[in-house]
């Protein structure tokens, strides 16, 4: 355990938790002492914090982040249920080929040269989670524009952020009550579903809160993920090798990067519901603790030196823990795991352009990353790895059963349980 402070004033103040055993202790919270919910937080509820960038993010929101036992499962119940209609054989087809069409748009349209460049975060892995997560949820350009654009201005923590967050609350809200008059193939209308069947129902505000959280995680750290997978491939030519000869899966590769490079540093965000003590330390009620991730990998307990035991050790705290652990691991790994196989499939011979030591890096209050990631690589690229583009024969998700009604609705135009053809996808996607 460390003191910290988040800014120079050393106002905003907590618990940096360095040690996995105590990290599991607090996930777990099995003697029910530490909460999520940001109103037990004493510097906040006092107003004695400043003004800082990571206050809005622990801001207390009606929504299954800040809800804890009979509450937390309330709200949490139709999206959860909503998340295992995925099928993930198709959804990875989707994925394939929303990463083909950000491959392609790296070539210039003057022709490519015999070397291009491209940013890979910026074009690519800030793109592809925040892409898949808003076509499973069913929406249109024209709204996955407006939506792409609100979370990166709100994520950016610049003087727009609270109106960008204002209006993705909106958004959220007008999606979730257009997919309840027309449900459709999607994560929304079979949250919908799930949520009529409920005892105590989800207001339109506690599922509009549910939807953003699923878009916003979605997103979260998989861009970093993907980012520091690839540098690690890139700097480690041991392990670059051995994952272009098949002797090293690509998710042996990502596992490594939770232990070396961590997408998501530290979790901030548990406040204790009472006095109590911590690895022998005392900790007031209200006080934060910070669960630090990036300090597991040198946690001594956790690692051999004998060999690399970080490919296979699957025992980090990436997706949490206990009930507000990631109900859906298997997804953002299939998202990361697929963008990054299309990525090597398709780009053999991609490098650095620029020395890693001369690589910039975002502060770390929780993810992690390089500011930028500048790539060359080769012209041409390899086939497709599936060779075949998307079609909106792939059926990811069925329709969910309409609601008993006697009013008659107009039939949408297009085939119900089909996809609609989104090939224009990636040329208009907004830069950071």
């Amino acid at each position: 355990m460390a003191p910290v402070t988040l800014e120079e004033t050393g106002a905003f103040r907590g618990y940096l938790v360095l040690d996995h055993a105590y990290q599991l202790e607090i996930l777990q919270n099995r003697g029910h002492v530490w909460t999520r919910d940001s109103r037990w937080y004493r510097d906040f509820a006092e107003g004695a914090l400043p003004d800082h960038p990571l206050i809005p993010q622990i801001a207390y929101r009606r929504s299954r982040l800040y809800a804890e036992g009979m509450e937390h499962s309330r709200l949490s119940g139709p999206g959860n249920k909503a998340l295992a209609k995925i099928d993930l054989l198709f959804t990875r087809t989707l994925i394939e080929d929303l990463a083909e069409q950000l491959i392609a748009s790296f070539f210039p349209a003057d022709g490519p040269g015999e070397w291009n460049e491209a940013d890979i975060l910026d074009q690519y892995a800030l793109q592809l989670p925040l892409l898949v997560m808003m076509r499973l949820m069913g929406m249109d350009e024209a709204g996955a524009l407006a939506t792409g654009t609100a979370i990166h201005e709100m994520l950016s923590g610049g003087p727009g952020a609270h109106r960008a967050a204002a209006d993705l609350d909106v958004r959220m809200r007008a999606l979730v009550e257009e997919k309840q008059r027309d449900p459709g193939p999607d994560l929304i209308s079979w949250m919908h579903h799930y949520n009529r069947q409920m005892e105590q129902q989800l207001d339109v505000h506690e599922l509009s809160e549910d939807v953003w959280l699923q878009i916003v995680c979605g997103r979260g750290a998989g861009n970093t993920w993907i980012c520091n997978t690839v540098l690690e491939l890139l700097t480690n030519p041991e392990l670059n090798a051995d994952v272009i000869a098949g002797r090293c899966q690509m998710e042996e590769a990502m596992n490594r990067v939770m232990w070396v490079n961590a997408p998501v540093q530290n979790l901030i965000g548990r406040w204790a519901t009472q006095d109590t003590t911590l690895g022998g330390y005392p900790v007031n009620c209200g006080d934060m603790a910070i669960i630090c991730l990036a300090a597991t990998g040198g946690d001594p307990m956790m690692m051999s030196t004998s060999w690399d035991v970080s490919r296979t050790n699957r025992s980090h705290l990436a997706w949490g823990a206990g009930s507000h652990g990631c109900p859906v691991p298997d997804l953002g790994t299939l998202i990361v795991r697929t963008g990054l196989e299309v990525l090597w499939n398709r780009l053999p011979g991609m490098r650095l352009a620029v020395p890693k030591e001369s690589l910039t890096w975002d502060l770390p209050y929780m993810a992690r990353s390089p500011t930028a990631l500048p790539v060359i690589f080769p012209y041409p690229p390899t086939s497709p790895m599936n060779g075949q583009q998307w079609t909106a024969q792939h059926r990811f998700l069925s329709n969910p059963p309409r609601p008993i009604s006697t009013e008659r609705k107009a039939q949408p135009s297009e085939p119900q349980g089909r996809l609609p053809l989104w090939r224009s996808l990636v040329a208009w996607w907004p830069k950071r």
